[in-house]
Order: structure tokens, then C-alpha cells, then sequence
């Protein structure tokens, strides 16, 4: 499996642009950490990719999708409204993830390193991505 150019991890972080509406409507994260973590976005199961909220509900906003296996930084957690809920533990949580530069992930959407995808869907979920403790949140 190849691993993505440093390029383009940096071009989706820095320079593309986050939706065609913009980041007005897009709730903050309070708490969090500065620094962050990278994650990526699961290819283990249909649909593949994560899609990034204005806020942290399957009902919100979809500002954009991000591909299967691309990494990107969060920089907090929150607990909030549980996004698929007969996924197998711990992907059926109500945990979301704050994207740095702006949106809303759900757990289940991202792992902690790039995936197989799995046609049949009977895998129980595999390499869930890290919840630092002191990096937990509220919505702002």
C-alpha cells in the first residue's frame, strides 16, 4: 500500500478551500488541544470517506466528503449525537471529532491508520483512532 505525498496532506490542511459555503455557520470547538492528532478516513466499510458537518449531527450541514485513507489533523473530541448507531462497539459511539481547520467528523468515520476495505461489511472495525483524554470538549 502506498503512502499519500506529504504534498497533498499539507495542500488539504493549508490550502483547499473547506466546502462551497464557507465556515460561517460552522460550530467552534471550546477545549480541544492545540496541537492535535492525524487521523484518517475510513475505507473499511460502505460508504467509504468520512463526511465533515457544521456540526457534530448526521443531520447537519455536509460541508465536504474526504476520500478513503486520506489523513487529516483533529484537534478535540465531543461527545454528541450518536451518528450510526448499529455500527459494532466502539463505532457506534457519540463521539466527534473536530477537524482543525474547521467541521465535524463522526467516530466511525475515521481510524487511527489507513484501512482495507472490507466488501462484506462483517468485520467488527479495526484501529479506532486515539481520544487523548485531555483533548476532549464542548461545542462552542
Amino acid at each position: 500500500m502506498g503512502s499519500v505525498p506529504l504534498w497533498v496532506t499539507w495542500a488539504r490542511e493549508h490550502v483547499l478551500p473547506t466546502g462551497l459555503g464557507g465556515t460561517a455557520n460552522v460550530a467552534t470547538l471550546k477545549g480541544g488541544c492545540a496541537e492535535g492528532w492525524q487521523v484518517y478516513a475510513q475505507n473499511q466499510w460502505t460508504p467509504v470517506g468520512t463526511a465533515v458537518r457544521e456540526e457534530p449531527n448526521v443531520d447537519s450541514k455536509k460541508l465536504e466528503a474526504i476520500s478513503p485513507n486520506i489523513p487529516f489533523m483533529v484537534d478535540g473530541w465531543v461527545h454528541a449525537s450518536v451518528a450510526y448507531e448499529y455500527n459494532p462497539a466502539p463505532f457506534n459511539s457519540d463521539i466527534w471529532l473536530h477537524r482543525k481547520r474547521g467541521g465535524w467528523v463522526s467516530f466511525a468515520g475515521v481510524r487511527s491508520v489507513p484501512t482495507e476495505f472490507d466488501p462484506k461489511s462483517r468485520s467488527e472495525g479495526v484501529f479506532p483512532a486515539p481520544l487523548p483524554d485531555d483533548c476532549e470538549g464542548e461545542v462552542g
